[in-house]
C-alpha cells in the first residue's frame, strides 16, 4: 500500500537498493573520479581501470608512470576517497 507521494530521489534510491544496482555506480562513479583527478597525462597512458572488491585497478600502457604512481597509491587512494566524498576504495592496483 503507497503512504501518498515521496520524493524522485527517495525512489530512485530505493530502487536502486532493491535491484542491486549500488555497487555498479559506485563503480562507475569511481572510475569517473579517478579520470578526473588524474588528468590528461595520466589518462593518455591509462588502458583501462576496473574496480573489483573496493579495489581500483588501473592499466597502464607506461612502466615509468607505473612506477611512479605505485610508489604514490596510497596518497591517490587518499585524494580519491575525499574525492569521492566517502572511503569507497581501500586500495589502487597499478597494472
Amino acid at each position: 500500500m503507497l503512504s501518498g507521494p515521496q520524493p524522485l530521489g527517495q525512489i530512485l534510491k530505493e530502487v536502486i537498493e532493491r535491484w542491486g544496482l549500488r555497487g555498479r555506480i559506485d563503480a562507475v562513479h569511481i572510475i569517473e573520479t579517478w579520470a578526473a583527478l588524474a588528468g590528461p597525462q595520466i589518462n593518455r597512458v591509462t588502458d583501462s581501470a576496473w574496480v573489483r572488491d573496493r579495489k581500483l585497478y588501473v592499466r597502464l600502457t607506461s612502466a615509468a608512470w607505473r612506477h611512479t604512481l605505485h610508489l604514490q597509491r596510497e596518497q591517490w587512494c587518499a585524494r580519491l576517497n575525499e574525492a569521492l566524498g566517502d572511503r569507497l576504495v581501500d586500495e589502487i592496483v597499478f597494472k
